[in-house]
């Protein structure tokens, strides 16, 4: 007798490790798992909130101190240089406020703020949404453009301008220029044609 019940608790015993083994995995491994989340922000509304910001204004004053000091000096050479810097800016600004241009070296002004973001929307990413070229049909894609255009904390209500850039599609980068207007004022300043 006890070496039947020592055989049939043998049995039950090898039935619930089975059961742990494939029953219960089984059960886990087909529960879904949590759709990933990519946070997503229009670069355009961010590079503007960014030129509303201290950040910009201590940018241009940078600017503005060099070509002072080389006006100061007589130094044409630098204020050339200076010129030319401020006008492949103005360009790149345009490409980013008004394309799809990379706002890269803007964002990491405020990279420190975004795990709390992410935490906050439970996103495992944010990016650009021009950045993001595919992404498969169960990513959950949340748009984040007003919390990221925050961390730069504009100066000026930005909200009416976003509302009517997001209306509008980027112009392809491609078809932005260095505009006339530019070179122009290079050339009559510096004596050039």
């Amino acid at each position: 007798m006890k070496r039947r019940n020592h055989q049939v608790l043998q049995i039950i015993t090898a039935i619930f490790v089975s059961w742990l083994l494939f029953g219960a995995s089984t059960g886990f491994a087909q529960q879904k798992s949590a759709a990933m989340k990519i946070g997503t922000y229009d670069s355009r509304i961010v590079t503007f909130a960014w030129s509303r910001s201290d950040f910009f204004g201590q940018r241009l004053a940078k600017i503005r101190q060099q070509s002072d000091s080389a006006e100061k000096a007589h130094d044409t050479v630098k204020l050339k240089e200076v010129s030319v810097g401020a006008i492949s800016y103005q360009h790149l600004l345009h490409q980013m406020v008004f394309s799809s241009g990379s706002a890269a070296f803007i964002m990491a002004l405020v990279k420190d703020k975004l795990p709390g973001l992410a935490k906050s929307a439970g996103v495992s990413i944010i990016l650009s949404k021009w950045e993001l070229t595919w992404s498969d049909p169960g990513v959950e894609i949340v748009d984040l453009t007003s919390q990221v255009a925050a961390l730069f904390n504009p100066k000026d209500n930005i909200d009416k301008m976003a509302g009517e850039m997001t209306k509008q599609d980027p112009i392809p980068i491609d078809h932005l220029d260095i505009e006339n207007d530019m070179i122009d004022g290079y050339c009559k300043r510096f004596g050039k044609k």
